[in-house]
């Protein structure tokens, strides 16, 4: 077990330390003043100036700076915004709850949704699971921008059923504590919490109906695929032959056996479900970092862009060993890889 999970380790440090590379590089080759670039400060004096190329060894080669550039990263410092002046570490502590509350909510969607609707295709025969199977290959196949604008224009602006931006109405002045909105709500002490509770439920139905369309598809597909490929195993038929009903061979054997492998799809596939997120936020004004990020690269805030880049970059890393560690506890075949 400890052996497994060190390779784990080694394979986060690994990637980081390459994905961390390209990003030091494209910040260099990037437009404007490298010294500006990587700290963020415009216009720096002479005296800044000097600090900055000492701190990240600019003047000592490639290989010493780029060193510096991750030993300054990893203390925490990720620069300042080149546009509003604050630090950079500051402004995504503010993004990241907002992409996470979205995040979230998306996924326990996908999981409520597509779980049982694989299921229920892989026990079921004729039209119905090959509709099921079609809709699932068209959704997958939609571009998230697409939808998502569709989504805006026909409910949030031709019927007005949904409010087509933003996070919460401007009326409602919720205190910061949590950064998650159905928290921070609730527990304020206004007398229009209900209210504002609502309006972010609402707020939140077309972001969440684009940003859970990839992952619903992905589960519902693998899961039918594992469930027909688990019910004619060996075991699978000495249980039958044995007795056991077949309730009890669904629901004890056949959905854990079915629902490991989805935790391996979703480990691949979560590059493309990142993408999603920055156009969910872009389209919908989602104050998260995907939408930090694009407003980084419209206003040139270089430095803002490329730290934003290596927390998303090195969060989605840590989310794919975690979900992979998952899939090796869940599946039994795995499992013998984690106690050989």
């Amino acid at each position: 077990m400890i052996s497994y999970l060190l390779r784990r380790i080694n394979l986060l440090i690994l990637t980081s330390l390459v994905l961390s590379g390209l990003i030091y590089i494209a910040t260099l080759n990037m437009p404007g003043d490298p010294v500006t670039n990587l700290s963020g400060i415009t216009n720096p004096t002479e005296p800044q100036r000097a600090q900055i190329v000492e701190q990240y060894r600019l003047d000592q080669g490639m290989v010493r700076g780029y060193i510096a550039f991750v030993s300054t990263r990893l203390s925490g410092d990720l620069g300042q915004s080149q546009v509003s002046g604050a630090t950079v570490a500051a402004e995504l502590s503010k993004t990241l709850p907002a992409t996470l509350e979205l995040s979230l909510i998306a996924l326990m969607l996908a999981l409520v949704v597509g779980v049982p609707l694989g299921i229920l295709a892989a026990g079921r025969t004729g039209l119905w699971p090959k509709l099921l199977w079609a809709m699932t290959l068209l959704s997958f196949s939609l571009p998230a921008f697409w939808l998502g604008i569709l989504l805006l224009i026909t409910f949030g602006l031709d019927l007005d059923l949904l409010p087509p931006s933003g996070r919460l109405n401007l009326l409602y002045d919720v205190p910061y504590q949590t950064g998650f909105m159905l928290i921070d709500i609730p527990m304020s002490a206004a007398p229009w919490r209900w209210q504002a509770l609502n309006d972010a439920m609402v707020h939140l139905v077309m972001p969440v109906m684009v940003m859970a369309a990839l992952p619903t598809t992905l589960m519902i597909r693998t899961v039918r695929v594992s469930m027909l490929a688990e019910v004619e195993k060996p075991y699978i038929r000495a249980l039958k032959a044995r007795g056991v009903a077949k309730l009890s061979l669904v629901i004890n054997h056949a959905i854990p056996n079915s629902v490991a492998p989805m935790f391996r799809t979703m480990t691949l596939q979560l590059g493309p479900i990142a993408s999603t997120l920055v156009v969910v936020e872009t389209i919908f004004n989602w104050p998260g970092i995907g939408s930090y990020l694009m407003s980084a690269l419209y206003q040139g805030d270089y430095t803002a862009l490329h730290s934003g880049i290596i927390v998303m970059s090195v969060f989605i890393i840590v989310v794919s060993i975690v979900l992979e560690v998952a899939h090796a506890l869940l599946n039994p075949v795995s499992r013998k890889e984690i106690h050989g």
